[in-house]
């Protein structure tokens, strides 16, 4: 009869995988910057208005931005919610920290590290994406956008949609927030 009790190690790889996998796919769903993503207190969300709303002070460029959350994002919130462990952030510091929240390079840290990649590693451990190019957080970013005007929609929508300013005399004459496209 086989136990059902997991290894310890195979359980950790699993909890990191899980944390991984929601942070992009969560980072995914709204395109903001790493860092007001990891930072993100729970405050900040309404998953029954089904938006994050983050203030002017926690935003790069100072002007804070109100995101549609999708129906999925707001399941996996939920999720997170419940394994957060009563933490006042969305994504809690796992090990002992000097902040209670994760730090802005953890994920690209385990990216790297599934492609095989660990600092101050001399021998590359296994890459477990196979035939996959090596990617950042930020590239999912900038894939986004380009996929946007791909599929044809607007640059303002785009821009909006990852918390740019439009530029120029677009940005002076244009102040529609594109809540609804985004």
């Amino acid at each position: 009869m086989k136990s059902k009790v997991r290894p310890r190690f195979s359980e950790s790889i699993w909890i990191a995988s899980v944390w991984i996998i929601t942070f992009l796919f969560a980072y995914i769903w709204c395109l903001e910057c790493v860092r007001e993503l990891a930072e993100a207190p729970w405050s900040e969300f309404d998953l029954v208005k089904a938006e994050w709303e983050i203030p002017d002070h926690r935003v790069k460029k100072g002007k804070g931005i109100i995101i549609p959350l999708p129906t999925q994002a707001v399941e996996w919130l939920h999720m997170l919610k419940a394994r957060s462990f009563g933490s006042e952030y969305v994504l809690p510091a796992r090990r002992g920290s000097t902040k209670p929240y994760i730090g802005s390079d953890t994920i690209n840290r385990a990216i790297n590290k599934m492609f095989g990649i660990e600092q101050g590693r001399k021998k590359p451990g296994p890459n477990y994406m196979g035939d996959i190019a090596h990617f950042t957080v930020h590239d999912l970013r900038r894939t986004f956008r380009s996929q946007v005007s791909a599929l044809g929609f607007s640059g303002a929508v785009g821009e909006r949609a990852i918390n740019h300013s439009l530029k120029g005399v677009e940005g002076i004459y244009d102040r529609y927030d594109y809540y609804d496209e985004r």
